[in-house]
């Protein structure tokens, strides 16, 4: 099966998923260009589920598209310079690098989760190809995370976040590759977190409460 066709068939089933769970979603991408959000829309009665998503490509130029929030403007500054004071003689700047986008992606997905008052919100960021800075990243890589509604507590937090690396460089593969694996990831949170706030649901109304929920940050 093609690669188009495949993501495709993920894609439909994210937003099956979605409408099944009554949920909703918004997305934020950067390295993916607009991938994510453009098959979430293709499919058929996406309006219900989808809000609308962002395109990022610049932290530092884009605070009108991100919420025109300073306080946020300023956390992802601060992530960039943090990272770039690490000091340590075996820590390399592609490791500097990958660190900030752990970072970056869930302050913003947080963010989008409570500003645009969805359920779900997707966001990957990272390198796609075909040149790279830092130097000795050689090879395409995202961070994709997954935020949300704690079932117990209502508190909006990251629910999974996990880093894709490709063997390539190809710019257009690997796009399609990161918005794959957010599609997937997505997938996995909702449909595990909808089992485990059914059986939250079942076990209060049964006066026999036990809380199964795990935290996935590192996934």
């Amino acid at each position: 099966m093609n690669t188009r066709k495949t993501t495709s068939i993920i894609f439909e089933r994210l937003v099956s998923v979605l409408k099944q769970s009554k949920k909703t979603v918004t997305v934020v991408e950067q390295c993916c260009g607009g991938v994510i959000n453009s098959n979430i829309l293709a499919q058929p009665g996406a309006s219900a589920v989808y809000y609308g998503g962002t395109i990022s490509y610049s932290s530092s130029r884009t605070k009108p598209l991100l919420l025109n929030d300073d306080d946020l403007h300023n956390r992802l500054l601060s992530i960039k310079n943090n990272n770039n004071n690490t000091n340590s003689e075996e820590t390399t700047e592609g490791e500097i690098y990958r660190r900030s986008k752990w970072d970056w992606v869930g302050e913003i997905s947080v963010a989008y989760v409570k500003a645009m008052d969805v359920d779900y919100c997707i966001v990957e960021s990272g390198a796609s190809g075909p040149t790279f800075r830092p130097d000795d990243i050689t090879t395409g890589f995202a961070v994709v995370c997954i935020a949300g509604r704690d079932p117990k507590s209502g508190r909006v937090r990251v629910l999974a976040r996990k880093e894709i690396n490709s063997p390539h460089a190809n710019r257009k593969a690997n796009m399609e590759l990161f918005a794959r694996k957010a599609a997937e990831l997505a997938i996995q949170v909702i449909t595990d977190k909808e089992e485990e706030d059914h059986l939250l649901e079942y076990n209060n109304n049964n006066d026999n409460f036990c809380s199964i929920f795990s935290d996935k940050t590192n996934a």
